[in-house]
């Protein structure tokens, strides 16, 4: 296999960046374009250690670096690797990536580096495919959910689920061998109950990829409310500057006002709608539906209720619309009046707007609304993994009907067989080599 190299680091002016090379060639060629200040060649370097010197090409220093060795297996891609870091100018890394390329590398694809360790097994496809949104994650929630998988945390429970369905595929090889006894493990209710459990397990896996993908994605959050009742002062107050026009007079918000905002953990991607109120004004009506257009695709809903006049019929219908949405009821305007809110079955944030400081007490209930961030299950992290689990689940509903009918037991192998081979694809058990070229050209260059 070629030996590779790329640039690691961003490719943008900065204090350091990192030069990977990997593969068969990569000592021999460090050692072609290094010195070591103590003399030592890096052919004679141990694993895991470092050297500092100068990188030169054609008797002309370039730069003074940090060469690092890892021997193969132990590495990242599970081959013989060099990373060297030198100053980050943008002219200066592509010097010393050219030298490295006149010495006998080859520039490495997009998520090469991965690939390989995926090939050399050092890492499974799903571990693999985490990498990527380790890098991308913006938020704690999103980080968390990326290294359970990156950990292998998903990939063991898919493992899991296989064992149990090759042990039954085992008990079913010994009865068709041997029809006279079934054995204990096929028994129809039993049979019938543990698929069951397999088939609620798979699909609640499936479960976690909305919620994970919502928390890698950002929250598409919506602002709702009467005109009035403060869902302006509430986005600035998020925002932590004056994104939206406050003022007294009702229905000032006309169109849908959109920011990017971070809650501790949780980025929320959030609309400021129009107030939603009954109108003949026509500018105000389009602002209206479009507030309703954006309840159509939020992941949340903060309600915004006028704790000075209370809970209209038109707030109680609201909630009630929103039944199927997570919402989180916001009783503003606490600093114009004492009453409390409504005993209702919802989140209830008391607050207000205009004074608020802290979100310390509104990130505490996105816990609650998102509890996912607080446990240690992990989530598919793309298509590819959620399709496969449901694909299994599928087939396991199958072999259920199967069993539960007067079909004979023997008919349900080739539905578990299946189950079994959608799970194995999930680590990269089975996948072509289409699937995993499509899977790493999502990488950076360096990855």
């Amino acid at each position: 296999m070629k030996t590779i190299a790329a640039i690691s680091t961003p490719d943008a002016a900065g204090g350091i960046a990192m030069i990977r090379i990997s593969g068969a060639e990569s000592i021999r060629i460090a050692d072609e374009i290094f010195t070591a200040a103590n003399h030592v060649k890096v052919s004679e370097m141990r694993g895991y250690t470092c050297a500092y010197g100068t990188v030169s090409e054609n008797g002309e220093q370039l730069d003074d670096v940090v060469l690092t060795v890892f021997r193969a297996p132990h590495s990242y891609t599970g081959e013989d690797t060099v990373e060297i870091t030198c100053h980050g100018g943008i002219y200066l890394t592509k010097r010393i990536l050219m030298a490295i390329y006149l010495h006998g590398a080859e520039p490495a694809a997009a998520g090469e580096f991965t690939k390989r360790a995926f090939l050399n097994g050092k890492l499974t496809l799903s571990q693999a495919e985490a990498v990527m949104d380790v890098i991308q994650a913006d938020g704690d929630a999103a980080l968390r959910q990326a290294n359970y998988v990156k950990a292998g945390k998903l990939g063991r429970e898919m493992q899991q689920i296989s064992d149990v369905l090759v042990d039954l595929m085992s008990a079913f090889a010994y009865w068709l061998d041997d029809a006279e006894e079934c054995p204990p493990e096929l028994e129809r209710s039993g049979l019938i109950e543990k698929l069951h459990g397999i088939e609620s397990q798979l699909r609640d896996m499936s479960s976690r990829y909305q919620d994970g993908l919502v928390l890698r994605s950002g929250i598409r959050t919506v602002l709702l409310g009467k005109p009035n009742a403060g869902k302006s002062s509430v986005m600035n107050w998020l925002c932590g500057t004056n994104r939206s026009i406050v003022t007294d007079i009702a229905g000032t918000t006309r169109d849908v006002v959109t920011e990017q905002v971070k809650i501790g953990a949780f980025t929320l991607l959030l609309s400021d709608t129009a107030g939603l109120r009954d109108t003949d004004n026509a500018i105000e009506s389009i602002g209206i539906s479009q507030a309703y257009q954006a309840l159509d695709t939020a992941d949340l809903v903060l309600y915004v209720v006028d704790a000075s006049i209370g809970m209209t019929d038109d707030d109680y219908e609201m909630i009630r619309r929103c039944a199927d949405r997570r919402l989180i009821l916001l009783w503003n305007k606490t600093d114009l009046s004492e009453s409390d809110p409504p005993q209702l079955s919802v989140l209830c944030l008391t607050l207000s707007a205009i004074q608020e400081q802290s979100t310390d007490r509104l990130e505490q209930m996105l816990r609650e609304c998102f509890a996912l961030t607080e446990t240690t299950c992990a989530a598919p992290l793309n298509e590819r993994q959620n399709l496969l689990i449901l694909r299994a689940a599928e087939a396991i509903s199958v072999a259920v009907a199967a069993a539960a009918s007067s079909d004979e037991l023997d008919m349900i192998y080739a539905d578990l067989e299946q189950a079994a081979s959608y799970l194995r694809d999930f680590d990269g058990g089975e996948v072509t080599d289409d699937v995993i070229d499509g899977v790493f050209s999502k990488f950076c260059v360096g990855k």
